[in-house]
């Protein structure tokens, strides 16, 4: 018994030869003189996010997700994370899809990094999930904390409005007079 992952394992045993004192008594060796013997191999590997929570900037250019396996595994593998959108949006302030990510043998941690897309909407944080998975791969699973949050910090910092002059001067009987407002960004959806 032991605790790696390695596959079911297979050999051999022979009857080779019957003891002179066996033979003796009539035992004689028979036609099925050889079996294959298989060990099954009841050992897994789980593949979890860690950390679980992330944080980068707008302007921080990409995140990386780090997913550690709970053992060795001695050959290659992969796991699949996909992302999903929550207050970000997957092609307006994140690449997200279906990814596929290596674990060579051996290797305990592997990660993939998501791009995050710089804007100029005033729009607070937002956040997005990853959701890991794995199939068709003999002992390994995904673990508990097969799911990240990465929140994205929003750097366009207060839009300051204002007055386009610092003076305005109408004749009383204009009627209406038009005083002009600028922003420094534009107003977040919504606003």
């Amino acid at each position: 018994n032991d605790s790696l992952l390695e596959g079911n394992e297979n050999f051999m045993a022979n009857i080779e030869d019957i003891s002179e004192a066996a033979a003796d008594l009539g035992v004689k060796k028979g036609a099925r003189d050889s079996a294959e013997v298989t060990l099954t191999d009841n050992d897994s590997v789980q593949v979890n996010f860690s950390p679980t929570i992330y944080t980068v900037s707008e302007d921080g250019g990409s995140v990386e997700l780090m997913l550690v396996a709970s053992g060795p595994v001695p050959f290659n593998y992969s796991v699949t994370v996909d992302t999903f959108d929550g207050t970000a949006g997957d092609g307006s302030d994140y690449t997200g899809g279906s990814f596929e990510v290596e674990f060579p043998a051996g290797s305990t941690t592997a990660s993939l990094t998501v791009p995050i897309l710089e804007d100029i909407l005033l729009e607070g944080n937002e956040w997005f999930g990853g959701l890991l998975s794995v199939s068709d791969v003999d002992g390994v699973m995904a673990g508990p904390d097969n799911m990240a949050n990465v929140t994205i910090t929003d750097n366009e910092g207060d839009i300051i409005v204002e007055f386009e002059k610092s003076a305005y001067s109408f004749n009383e009987d204009v009627g209406d007079g038009i005083l002009t407002l600028v922003a420094s960004a534009p107003a977040p959806a919504g606003g």
